[in-house]
């Protein structure tokens, strides 16, 4: 494991992650169905190492409001648990592995942060678990960080009564050996997707 110091959505940040297989795009690695997304996310790869450029993805509104709401998140998490909450740029688990936590908590913690919309901040704390399609996204940071739990924060200011919710997910050893598995998979495959376009003279 490497913690590399940058600025996350920085132009340094975005060289490091090229052609990348990061922890917020495993539960893409995973997909099931048609294979379409996962074959999407694969030539998207693909593209960045060719290139070596980041090819555009979708980023609207709702998800620029979570960026900048994302400081104040970590600020109000620090000052509820009497916290440092350390920031960094990016965690390589090797050259094609890694994850850009939204923090990390001593030596053995991870927190993961979501600004969501009204509607889904009150589901998530109605559900009072970690949301299933973040799941493959902790489990992996766990992985890549080497961290034993992960604080997962949904974070609504606006919401007066209940601002926050946050759950405390553990390693899970035996998700993180197949989750392991299927991106080592993945990573092979992406490779091979690459060679393929090699000059041939």
């Amino acid at each position: 494991m490497k913690v590399i110091d940058c600025e996350q959505g920085s132009e340094a940040w975005s060289e490091i992650r090229l052609g990348m297989v990061t922890a917020s795009r495993f539960s893409d690695v995973l997909a099931k169905g048609t294979g379409k997304t996962r074959k999407s996310y694969m030539v998207q790869l693909a593209g960045e190492i060719m290139e070596q450029k980041q090819m555009k993805t979708h980023f609207d509104k709702n998800m620029e409001a979570g960026q900048i709401k994302e400081p104040l998140a970590r600020e109000y998490y620090e000052a509820l648990y009497g916290v440092t909450v350390e920031q960094v740029g990016f965690v390589e688990l090797n050259d094609d592995v890694g994850c850009s936590p939204d923090g990390l908590i001593r030596s053995d913690g991870m927190l993961e942060i979501k600004c969501p919309l009204a509607t889904t901040h009150i589901r998530y704390i109605e559900g009072g678990v970690l949301p299933p399609a973040y799941t493959a996204q902790v489990q992996g940071g766990l992985w890549v960080t080497g961290r034993e739990w992960c604080d997962f924060m949904s974070f609504r200011p606006e919401n007066r009564q209940r601002p926050h919710f946050i759950v405390r997910v553990s390693r899970d050893k035996e998700y993180i050996k197949e989750l392991s598995i299927q991106v080592t998979m993945f990573v092979l495959e992406l490779k091979r997707l690459v060679e393929k376009f090699e000059p041939e003279f």
